[in-house]
């Protein structure tokens, strides 16, 4: 992205303030998801947790327990790619380095095998990259599986990690939050476009940021809400209605939408995923205790 300040303000307003929360925060925010539910009389959905029969199953074996997920062929380089790592033991003893409760669980640094104790770790792979297979028809559902990656600032083309994976937790986000969130990612894509209201409107919100004028900001925001009101709501239209009750209900994380690739999906070890993300962690989000991944396997393929 060429506006690095506006990047940083929709930062801030959006993965900041949906993955950054204490353990306290995140228990408010499910506290007040369910508050919303009973106010919007959604039923509860949750997504499908079966496997296709040309979707290869993977077990991975942690010292909590095991979780099991299935690779989706309809991303084939990720799928493919995941699979000839865990047959060559890849992923056997390393660990789960960043965690966040209420959002999600990473691994797959080759660094963190022999990692001591306080050191960051998320800058390791394989030596390449993934050419991006992200699909407007993948969500980011509690069990979700998916590629890491660099911000857009240093990777403009959302290549992913060629070995570190995450797998969603999330936690239930109202009907009313998901337009907050979709609106968001609206004003920032106006942000970037080349129109001359569009420039305009840029270049004075970077100012009022620069000076620390919120009044100023919102006043911007407020210009460009009326002019993104129809695409909004194209946007908002094109999303089926059981897409947004299994946000609202099971969960998830859907301000990643669009944003990454997911390549598959958890099947079991719900209850150990949930471990991993209770975990202590340290200023890195690495788990204090270590939760390491024992072995990976193939226990089903096409």
């Amino acid at each position: 992205m060429n506006n690095t300040s506006i990047t940083k303000f929709f930062i801030a307003i959006t993965i900041v303030f949906f993955a950054c929360k204490s353990k306290t925060e995140s228990g408010d925010m499910v506290d007040k998801a369910k508050q919303d539910l009973v106010k919007e009389n959604i039923p509860f959905t949750m997504p499908d947790t079966t496997a296709p029969n040309n979707w290869p199953v993977v077990t991975i074996e942690t010292t909590l327990g095991n979780i099991r997920v299935a690779l989706n062929p309809n991303t084939p380089k990720h799928t493919e790619n995941f699979l000839k790592l865990v047959q060559s033991n890849f992923y056997t003893n390393t660990l789960f380095h960043r965690v966040i409760d209420g959002f999600m669980v990473q691994a797959g640094d080759p660094k963190s095998k022999l990692a001591s104790k306080n050191q960051p770790l998320g800058e390791g792979g394989p030596g390449y990259t993934l050419p991006s297979e992200i699909s407007d028809t993948m969500y980011h559902f509690k069990g979700a599986l998916a590629a890491a990656r660099e911000s857009d600032e240093r990777n403009p083309m959302r290549n992913s990690s060629g070995s570190q994976f995450y797998i969603v937790t999330g936690t239930p986000t109202s009907l009313e939050k998901q337009k907050e969130i979709i609106e968001q990612k609206e004003i920032q894509q106006f942000l970037k476009e080349k129109g001359a209201k569009n420039v305009e409107c840029a270049m004075r919100l970077n100012t009022a940021m620069e000076i620390g004028n919120q009044a100023a900001v919102n006043q911007v925001i407020s210009e460009i809400k009326p002019l993104i009101q129809n695409k909004l709501d194209l946007t908002l239209n094109k999303i089926p209605k059981n897409i947004k009750n299994i946000y609202a209900t099971w969960g998830g994380a859907p301000f990643l939408d669009n944003n990454y690739t997911i390549f598959g999906k958890t099947l079991s070890g719900f209850d150990v995923i949930e471990k991993i993300q209770k975990m202590e962690r340290d200023e890195n989000d690495r788990p204090l205790s270590d939760v390491k991944i024992l072995k990976c396997r193939v226990t089903k393929a096409k």
